[in-house]
Formats: structure tokens, C-alpha cells, sequence
């Protein structure tokens, strides 16, 4: 039986929540991977994959899940060891290394390097496993924090730009790339990303699965740069940026034109990736509720 609210928490579950208020309240520490917008979008249509009875289960904590969705960011400022758990720099890692076990990983690399070159392919089934014990333990709060934070790290592992290296384009003078992708196009397609996805799935190894992800995002590499180039080669200074109003602030970023131009030289490669991930997180916490016991929270 699983509760819709705990009465009591632990007080390391309080001391979080007090530094994950005080996080959203600080907007000298926004940072913006998949931008805030799409980890949320995300994590709220991976909801609507999932059968009935967990999909109810879900939508009565739906404004948390969405709300802790970009904790993992946030949390980047206080725990030197969560960046490494967003991106894998796959360019930087010997071929043997792909679709091992973070245990194989560890006999081939030493940790500080992983941790240097990122880790989200091995850390999704960690919390993938946390997420079942949650279950387990019909602890409605940690399987909702842990559902929150497992989609931010599904969200990441389909952005190619967490997969290089060239995070941002800065090894290609594109600097400013990454949000470019991630966050400014997504927004302004809005709605339009909403498409019905489809069922949810059972997965039988989210190890494969996660190496998987990574590797087909990191195959997207090469046009997405490729593609900027090309248009910034033809395109004014005056017509790739825009001043545009941001909250109380004016900020400069890519105008409009240049953003859906890019867009749609990528042949919907964004709109495959955002739909793919809202696909493998509905698929992940379907097999952390089979596997934790397939409770009906009656």
C-alpha cells in the first residue's frame, strides 16, 4: 500500500527540501540542460505512457514531478559530484569502454577519470534501482523524487551535446550551441512537441538501454554541428541574434528566423530526441513499478 503523503520525514529528506527551496529561489544559479522548460514537459508527458493504474498513481503528485525535475541541475552547485551524472564525453573514452557495467568500467578506468569525463550511462540504472526499491517500500516521496530525477538524467542522455566533449560548440567556434539545441528551440515549438508518444514498455536491461541512448545521440553530433555552420555562413550578424525580454531582463539570443531555420535543417532531430526520451522514461518507470512489486496504491 503506498500513501499519497507521509506525515513524517527523515531529516535528511527535510534538509533537501530546504536546500531544493532555497535553489529555486536563487536565479543566480539557473543553468538550463534540455532548459528547464523541456525536463519538465518531459517528465510530465512520460505520464500519460504509463497503464492506468500507475498513470492515476502519478498525476496526484504530477506539479512535484515536474517541479523536481530540474533538481539535478540545481543540486550541481552544492555536490561537486552530480555534474559528471549529466553527460558522458564519449570522445574521450577508449571504444572497450562502451555498453560495460559501471563495475567493468571501474576495472578499465580509474574513477577520477570517469567522474571527469561523465557518467550518465552508468547512473541511470543506479537510480533506476533506487527507484524500485522505492517501490519496494511504498515510500511515495522517494519514488516520486526519484521518478523526477530519473527523467532529467533520461532527458540528458538524448542530447547529443552531452555525449562530446565540444559540449557547446567551443572546440568549434560555436560557442553557445548547447542551449541553442536544447533549450531555445525546444521553447519555441512549444505545443507542437505534445504528439501522442504511445505505450510504455518493459525494459530488460536499462544498463544496454542507457549506453544505447548515449550512443545514437552521439551518432547526431556531427550533423548538428555541421548544420550550424553552414547557416551561420550565410546569415548576417544582424539576423542570427535578437535582443528579446527574458522576465525583467533583456537579453540577446538567437532570433527567432535563425532558431526555425536551423530547426528545420535538422529534419526534426530535436523533436525524435524530446519524444524518444519522454518514450524511455515512461518505459523505465513502468519496470520500476513491475519490479517493485506492482503495488495498485489502494
Amino acid at each position: 500500500m503506498i500513501y499519497t503523503h507521509k506525515v513524517l520525514l527523515k531529516k535528511s529528506q527535510i534538509i533537501y527540501l530546504i536546500f531544493s527551496l532555497f535553489l529555486f529561489q536563487s536565479p543566480s544559479l539557473s543553468l538550463n540542460p534540455w532548459g528547464f522548460y523541456a525536463h519538465k514537459k518531459i517528465n510530465k508527458l512520460a505520464v500519460f505512457t504509463l497503464p492506468p493504474t500507475l498513470s492515476k498513481f502519478y498525476k496526484r503528485h504530477l506539479s512535484k514531478l515536474e517541479e523536481w525535475a530540474v533538481l539535478p541541475d540545481q543540486r550541481r552547485y552544492i555536490l561537486d559530484l552530480e555534474a559528471a551524472r549529466h553527460y558522458i564525453d564519449l570522445d574521450q573514452y577508449p571504444p572497450n569502454i562502451q555498453n560495460s557495467t559501471w563495475k567493468a568500467a571501474l576495472q578499465l578506468i580509474a574513477e577520477d577519470s570517469l567522474q571527469k569525463h561523465g557518467i550518465v550511462p552508468w547512473h541511470i540504472p543506479q537510480v533506476h534501482q533506487r527507484l524500485i526499491h522505492a517501490f519496494n517500500q511504498h515510500d511515495t516521496l522517494q519514488i516520486i523524487k526519484l521518478s523526477a530525477e530519473l527523467g532529467h538524467y533520461v532527458a540528458d542522455a538524448h542530447v547529443p551535446l552531452h555525449t562530446t566533449s565540444n559540449y557547446d560548440g567551443q572546440k568549434t567556434g560555436q560557442q553557445g550551441l548547447h542551449s541553442f539545441w536544447e533549450s531555445r528551440i525546444p521553447e519555441l515549438l512549444g505545443e507542437s512537441l505534445d504528439d501522442w508518444i504511445g505505450p510504455a514498455e518493459y525494459v530488460d536491461n536499462p544498463q544496454q538501454s542507457a549506453w544505447n541512448w548515449v550512443l545514437k545521440a552521439h551518432q547526431l553530433v556531427p550533423s548538428l554541428l555541421k548544420k550550424e555552420q553552414e547557416l551561420n555562413q550565410i546569415t548576417p550578424e544582424s539576423k542570427k541574434y535578437s535582443i528579446e525580454k527574458k522576465g525583467k531582463s533583456l537579453i540577446k539570443t538567437y532570433s527567432k528566423t535563425y532558431s526555425l531555420a536551423y530547426h528545420k535543417s535538422l529534419n526534426q532531430q530535436i523533436e525524435n530526441q524530446y519524444k524518444s526520451a519522454i518514450q524511455h522514461l515512461g518505459d523505465l518507470l513502468l519496470t520500476a513499478w513491475i519490479l517493485g512489486g506492482q503495488s495498485d496504491f489502494k
